[in-house]
């Protein structure tokens, strides 16, 4: 009996009160699910609250959601950040504008630029007089080294050289965050750049590819050697956590993948073998496969992954966080082709 209360009393002593935005995306429920497991009082903001919206429904039982916008549209908005904000120990910033056809350049920087400085702000100024420290998770991106960086293996230190609206919004937002933590002491912030996710949820960029692989449409660009970086959605969400809970992580820069560097042709070539076809047999030259890649229904952001060549390290959150992923690329590629198979693929 002695030895279970002390189990409840640790769990109290260790509860926080946490805030994650982006809490509907796939990263965002895993994450909030691990954190409701872990026993923290968990409030996310999601942008509507209506019978007829779905995104809240996602959410476990005791999560505490908060309506707002990030952009602060409205007076309405900057209360409910400033609420959700308040008394907040950790907050897990997942949220943001990724590429899509109808997000601009103006609409990148309002919602991952101007959307962080205005949650920043609301944190800060919601906890003014607290002795806590201020805890502050973002999720970045690899794509602000660029795409083509073959030859290199990149740590943190590596030049970033963003070349779309979307990687530069990124950098953007991690030097907002590096701002305000160099005038605020108590704000600690740490920016994990995440390499392409995969995995549950993860499916449609991907199965364009099964589907042209299937279909025998699929091509190397290139010689099909440049190197992809992949993280599975699993590992991700224990990285987000871990490093929200360790004191190395404070005020640190993390590149986040698997930790191996997979060529373009190895990937088909697995995807391939799980599919039950024969793998692709033909390259095509990266220009002409640019030009022609809308025609086969690929986007600018699926076109830049097929094409990159990018190999980044993950030692410094290994050796700082001890983070070791988990998810073998063998078992990812099985759980994404199997899910692609299930749909009538």
């Amino acid at each position: 009996m002695e030895k279970s209360d002390s189990k409840k009393d640790n769990k109290r002593k260790d509860k926080k009160v946490v805030l994650v935005t982006g809490a509907t995306s796939y990263l965002g429920i895993k994450v909030v699910q691990m954190l409701v497991l872990a026993g923290h009082e968990v409030r996310v903001t999601i942008m509507e609250f209506t019978k007829t919206t779905n995104d809240w429904k996602l959410l476990p039982p005791g999560v505490k959601p908060y309506v707002t916008d990030l952009t602060l549209k409205t007076e309405k908005d900057k209360e409910g950040l400033d609420e959700a904000c308040r008394d907040v120990d950790v907050v897990y910033h997942l949220a943001g504008a990724t590429f899509n056809a109808d997000h601009s350049y103006d609409k990148l920087i309002n919602t991952n630029v101007i959307g962080t400085e205005n949650l920043l702000n609301a944190y800060i100024e919601s906890n003014k007089g607290r002795a806590k420290k201020l805890r502050f998770i973002f999720t970045s991106s690899i794509s602000v080294y660029g795409y083509d960086r073959g030859g290199e293996k990149l740590d943190e230190d590596a030049i970033t050289k963003p070349v779309s609206n979307y990687s530069r919004s990124k950098l953007m937002a991690e030097q907002v965050i590096h701002a305000f933590a160099e005038v605020n002491s108590n704000l600690k912030y740490t920016i994990l750049r995440l390499s392409t996710l995969y995995g549950d949820g993860y499916t449609p960029s991907f199965f364009k590819i099964f589907r042209m692989i299937k279909a025998g449409k699929m091509r190397y660009v290139g010689g099909g050697n440049n190197h992809l970086t992949l993280l599975h959605v699993d590992d991700a969400a224990r990285a987000v956590i871990e490093s929200s809970e360790s004191a190395n992580a404070e005020n640190r820069i993390y590149n986040l993948s698997d930790g191996a560097a997979y060529t373009l042709r190895s990937l088909l070539e697995r995807a391939a073998q799980l599919l039950g076809v024969k793998p692709p047999t033909k390259n095509i030259n990266k220009v002409v496969a640019r030009m022609g890649r809308s025609l086969m229904g690929i986007n600018y952001d699926e076109f830049e992954f097929i094409s990159s060549d990018r190999v980044v390290s993950i030692e410094r959150i290994a050796k700082e966080v001890g983070f070791v992923p988990s998810v073998d690329i063998k078992d990812g590629a099985r759980e994404m082709v199997s899910a692609f198979i299930a749909r009538g693929g």
